[in-house]
């Protein structure tokens, strides 16, 4: 299973077209009046569309709650472009090098509040390495991405699934708020997420859409099937919309938006 777009639901699409093209310095692949995404190597893009055409087209199942903190990770061409675009956008912050790789790292906060961490690729190739979404149940969790179709992934106190060249990570959310308050999250007494690396997760309440691209309009038909028998909030049956694609849209109990798509002609 592959995630093929990570979509903030925001409120000004000029806006944030400007912040992640001449900011961040992403290359756009499209724009229209609601609707902005960009190519980030060849893993899922990040996108932007705004709330009131997500809302639209989610119907009543888009979510009255805030929604739940998130983080992504972009790994930038190279380090020189990563000191680019921290001088470019005034929000950045440095954060402590990743453990890893012992590389630079800044948050970067968006007009909507959204906040991304920028990283230097140690391959020299761009792309989203990382999208963490902190969840009140990760066994609930854990068993709905694997009903989606996702591959659990070696783990290293984490819960991690295979993405499709991006690594998909779930975190128990108030261990999230364990760690921004430097409390121990775990038996172990290490925090699943460090307070520094806390304030750099998206907290500003917005709404987060995972797309995941099937094969078929038939696939998109029985796997609507399957998640609206499991009980999940969706936004009516697999509809044929303009852009080309048969899609639904279903939010699980964590407020995520998931879309559900395959292309089958071409758009209008």
């Amino acid at each position: 299973m592959r995630l093929d777009d990570i979509c903030l639901v925001n409120a000004d699409v000029t806006a944030s077209d400007d912040f992640y093209r001449e900011g961040v310095g992403l290359e756009r692949r499209m724009r229209n009046v609601r609707f902005a995404d960009f190519v980030i190597g060849t893993g899922p893009r990040l996108a932007m569309w705004m709330r009131p055409s997500i809302a639209e087209t989610v119907g009543a199942a888009f979510p009255s709650a805030p929604g739940l903190p998130f983080r992504v990770t972009i790994e930038l061409p190279d380090a020189a472009a990563l000191d680019a675009a921290s001088a470019r956008v005034p929000s950045a912050v440095r954060l402590a090098p990743r453990r890893a790789s012992g590389s630079a790292a800044y948050a970067v906060t968006d007009p909507d509040g959204f906040t991304s961490v920028l990283v230097a690729s140690a391959t020299g190739r761009p792309r989203i390495a990382e999208i963490e979404l902190a969840v009140t149940d990760v066994v609930r969790t854990y068993d709905f991405l694997e009903r989606l179709g996702f591959t659990p992934v070696a783990a290293d106190g984490r819960l991690h699934f295979d993405g499709g060249n991006v690594k998909l990570t779930i975190v128990q959310a108030d261990a999230t708020v364990q760690a921004a308050a430097s409390v121990p999250a775990d038996a172990s007494g290490a925090p699943a997420v460090s307070a520094a690396e806390f304030a750099s997760w998206s907290r500003n309440g917005g709404h987060l859409m995972l797309a995941i691209e099937l094969d078929s309009g038939e696939a998109v038909d029985a796997l609507h099937a399957d998640l609206k028998a499991r009980g999940l909030a969706d936004s009516g049956e697999p509809a044929l919309y303009e852009w080309g694609a048969r899609s639904a849209y279903f939010v699980d109990p964590d407020g995520y938006i998931w879309e559900i798509y395959a292309w089958v002609e071409e758009p209008r």
